[in-house]
């Protein structure tokens, strides 16, 4: 039978709601999983934050505007669409904007 952590309500919810710490960081502080910590959370009443980012909209008219018309590297479109290069890449075949040649 596993062991029950008990772990104060106001601790956590000071960890993670004050501190911002992770679960994973407060999971390595009490030696349990990060599923611990955040099922404790939960009970705690403590809304948890996505693990993900969330997602952006990167719209085919805008990229191919930026990519093809403007010509910005893809680090430039990123940056200002406020996602990561992988992303502006995988948008780019997804769309089937072809790749523009080396210069």
């Amino acid at each position: 039978m596993p062991r029950r952590i008990d772990l104060a309500c106001n601790e956590l919810r000071t960890l993670y709601e004050d501190m911002h710490l992770g679960t994973v960081t407060i999971a390595q502080r009490y030696g349990c999983s990060p599923t611990t910590i955040a099922k404790r959370l939960r009970e705690c009443g403590a809304r948890i934050r996505s693990s993900r980012f969330e997602p952006r909209v990167v719209s085919e008219a805008e990229l191919r505007q930026l990519y093809l018309t403007e010509r910005l590297p893809l680090r430039d479109i990123a940056h200002r669409l406020g996602v990561s290069i992988s992303t502006v890449s995988n948008r780019r075949r997804m769309f089937g904007i072809p790749r523009r040649p080396r210069s």
